[in-house]
Order: structure tokens, then C-alpha cells, then sequence
């Protein structure tokens, strides 16, 4: 792979993540409080159909989704672009509203795909 194709890589994710739009979710905050489980999550965000994805690869808590990152989504088969942002962006609001703002989360690099 060509260092022009490694920089267009890491070029096309930083200006989908990193607009200032990106981080909005719209998942209501009373429901994003009380998901009982990952396939209740991924209903609500109108991601189920990654559900059987997210078992097989043993994410079947929510306790595992909260530390879900992007390279974990390129793992289990989630590859749409689209599809890895709006399940970053909820995980993103699931941690600020469970975890609270007071919590602060290891530090990754963005070559580990977690969006912070």
C-alpha cells in the first residue's frame, strides 16, 4: 500500500469524525439510561441488524459496549462508514451519561480507533 493511500485513509475518517456535527446523537437520554441489554440497544439506534455480529464476537453486555471502539466494529463486520459512526456517537452518550463527566477513560490513540 502506497503512503498516498495510507494518508487518504486516515484522511477520510478524521473528516467524518471529527466535525463538529458528528458527536450529536439522537437517542433520547431516558432511553439511552435504560438499555437491559445490547440487542435492546442496537434496536433502539436501528443498528439490530449488526445484532448476531456483536454476539458472535461475545459483545453481550453493555458493560462491553461502553469499550467498543472502532477497530472492534471493523472486527466484528460492521464496515459501512455510516453505520461505525452512529454506533461510536451512542456509545460516546452511553459513557457520558453513565460513566459521568467526571470519569475519565484510558487515552487511545486515534490508530486505535476510540473517539474521544
Amino acid at each position: 500500500m502506497s503512503i498516498f493511500v495510507h494518508i487518504g485513509v486516515h484522511l477520510r475518517w478524521f473528516s467524518i469524525f471529527f466535525r463538529p456535527h458528528v458527536f450529536v446523537d439522537n437517542t433520547p437520554p431516558e432511553v439511552a439510561n435504560n438499555f437491559a441489554s445490547v440487542e435492546e440497544w442496537l434496536v433502539a439506534i436501528k443498528m439490530d441488524r449488526y445484532r448476531d455480529n456483536f454476539m458472535s464476537a461475545g459483545v453481550t453486555s453493555m458493560d462491553q459496549v461502553l469499550r467498543i471502539t472502532v477497530k472492534d466494529l471493523e472486527t466484528i463486520g460492521v464496515s459501512l462508514l455510516g453505520h461505525q459512526k452512529k454506533i461510536i456517537n451512542s456509545v460516546q452518550t452511553l459513557r457520558a451519561q453513565l460513566l459521568g463527566p467526571q470519569v475519565q477513560l484510558p487515552h487511545m490513540h486515534m490508530s486505535e480507533g476510540f473517539l474521544v
